[in-house]
């Protein structure tokens, strides 16, 4: 079950509360729910998180290709024409920009 706390307290005591909550707080504010807090259950992700993955990537497709199916024709199938869809984009600096929302006038 989660806290209430007031959001005067909750502000007050926000260090203390970061650093040792282990369930989620509602924060209110004259009775009426204005936010909750949820604390990180685990730490981010490290830097060797992507290698991981990508070592994870390899493997999968080393199985997939040694049970008959061509992975480059499979992808070429999807419109995925580069054989290598998962490159870091951090590695040279340039993240995907978000693309912008457009919305449709009434």
């Amino acid at each position: 079950m989660a806290n209430r706390m007031g959001v005067k307290e909750f502000r007050a005591n926000f260090t203390i509360i970061a650093r040792e909550a282990k369930a989620p707080i509602v924060v209110t504010n004259h009775d009426r729910v204005v936010g909750y807090y949820t604390p990180a259950d685990k730490e981010p992700p490290g830097p060797d998180s992507f290698k991981r993955f990508v070592e994870a990537a390899r493997r999968l497709r080393a199985n997939t290709e040694a049970r008959g199916i061509d992975v480059a024709a499979r992808l070429k199938e999807l419109g995925i024409e580069d054989d290598k869809p998962f490159d870091d984009p951090w590695a040279e600096g340039q993240p995907a920009k978000p693309t912008p929302v457009r919305r449709r006038r009434a």
